[in-house]
């Protein structure tokens, strides 16, 4: 349980199984932390990249990021973002590359490529509808049918898991048509892994009251971004174990495959 909700930046070791720990960081113009003081490379918003049309130069930013992030000890990226442009006033517009579903997916796909090839994670986010950053943390709830969402806010994540081969996704804060992201099987586990092939884990946004541990090892989110209800979330899956053994069993089971899958992919184990 802990290795699955203590995911905040980082996996943990398991020191009995010969498990290192992992290093995840944000952010979208370059590696970033809140924690503590960090060099590195500054690059131009993803809507100013998205404005060159060039394929090439997302490959040559995430390929440089890839770089970085080796040299830092990072094994993880929370980047980069493909949700949509929805209004001009979007408060994270900065970290999304276009209103286009087709350049966001093909921009992100480039920048994906370049930095796996360095052996990290990109964990492309945020799956998905998350346009609006007001209330965004408080359970947003956000409509569309299956026509809109399909063709315009998952369009770009299916370019970028297709094309890029992403190891890491991120779901989103939104609450779709009622439900959570992360805790969506059919967006997590029906469209995401089923249709569109992607192999690797899936982390949460940062965790706040309304993102519950037990939902999302059951529902395809297997590491939980958790700075703050830790304690309560391990709480959550002990009282779920108990009403559902198997089924949670099950879930924990197949979050640390997901995760330690991605892991293995990187510099951390090869």
């Amino acid at each position: 349980m802990n290795y699955v909700v203590k995911g905040a930046y980082q996996t943990e070791a398991i020191d009995r199984l010969g498990i290192p720990a992992s290093m995840l960081l944000d952010g979208p113009a370059g590696l970033n932390s809140f924690f503590k003081k960090f060099k590195a490379a500054s690059f131009p918003s993803e809507n100013v990249l998205a404005a060159t049309w060039s394929n090439a130069l997302g490959y040559e930013m995430g390929e440089v990021v890839g770089k970085e992030a080796k040299v830092y000890g990072v094994h993880g990226w929370y980047a980069p973002a493909v949700n949509l442009h929805r209004t001009a006033m979007g408060g994270r517009n900065f970290e999304y590359f276009s209103e286009d579903p087709l350049l966001s997916g093909k921009m992100g796909a480039a920048v994906i490529k370049g930095a796996q090839e360095q052996d990290i994670i990109v964990f492309m986010k945020h799956f998905a509808m998350n346009d609006q950053e007001k209330n965004a943390r408080s359970g947003l709830y956000v409509w569309g049918n299956e026509q809109s969402i399909r063709e315009l806010h998952l369009r770009p994540f299916e370019i970028a898991v297709k094309e890029g081969k992403n190891l890491g996704t991120m779901s989103s804060f939104s609450m779709i048509n009622g439900k959570w992201a992360g805790g969506n099987t059919e967006l997590l586990n029906d469209v995401l892994r089923d249709e569109w092939g992607f192999k690797g884990m899936v982390s949460s946004d940062a965790v706040f009251g309304f993102m519950h541990a037990d939902d999302a090892i059951v529902a395809g989110n297997d590491l939980m971004l958790d700075t703050m209800s830790a304690p309560k979330n391990i709480k959550r899956i002990e009282q779920a174990y108990k009403a559902d053994p198997s089924g949670t069993a099950l879930g924990l089971r197949t979050s640390v495959h997901n995760i330690l899958y991605a892991l293995l992919q990187t510099y951390l184990i090869k």
